[in-house]
């Protein structure tokens, strides 16, 4: 039994002493006695009440120190083939990352050659074989850098000089339109 269960029971058996006290007392007077045990018991339960008490109060000033541990029982069939099973994914998933990133790779260096091709025009077999050295056989990220410079810097120009002759072509429509109502004020 706990403390608190024999301190409540000690109670109850105070309570019905001290019922048959008063029944007694009434009928008689109570004998010194009598009331010496019911003092022993009750100085008793104020002494195991007051340790109770102050044993509360010291649990709940503590500081409380809480451990978290996770554990994986390997032992267990199916949480060792779960761990193999993501294991091996995780393997042929970084295999094939792998593989992309060469081929996402290659795609860009051929279109970076073929850009390079299309905007100087370098479409015969030693620019070819010059390009293929530079991007295969003999990788020079420096020169494929300069490539990529010219490249760009080309189709900018390409994409500004299209914009300047679509302007141009816009003020000539507005020129022929002014000039044509500046005919027709004339007219009339």
């Amino acid at each position: 039994m706990s403390d608190l269960s024999t301190i409540s029971v000690m109670f109850e058996e105070l309570k019905q002493i001290l019922k048959q006290k008063n029944n007694h007392t009434e009928e008689n007077s109570i004998s010194t006695s009598d009331l010496a045990n019911i003092t022993n018991q009750v100085s008793k339960s104020e002494e195991l009440i007051i340790q109770k008490l102050e044993q509360i109060e010291q649990t709940q000033t503590a500081p409380k120190k809480i451990h978290h541990r996770i554990s994986i029982d390997i032992t267990s069939s199916w949480v060792f083939i779960t761990i193999m099973v993501i294991g091996f994914m995780l393997l042929v998933s970084l295999f094939f990352h792998y593989r992309q990133r060469e081929v996402i790779n290659n795609l860009s260096d051929n279109d970076l050659k073929y850009r390079y091709i299309k905007a100087f025009n370098k479409s015969d077999s030693v620019s070819i074989y010059k390009l293929e050295d530079v991007f295969e056989y003999n990788r020079n990220s420096k020169a494929i850098k300069e490539i990529r410079q010219s490249v760009e810097k080309y189709e900018q120009d390409v994409i500004d000089k299209a914009r300047r002759m679509e302007q141009a072509k816009l003020k000539e429509e507005e020129a022929e339109r002014l000039q044509n109502e500046a005919s027709k004020l004339k007219l009339k």
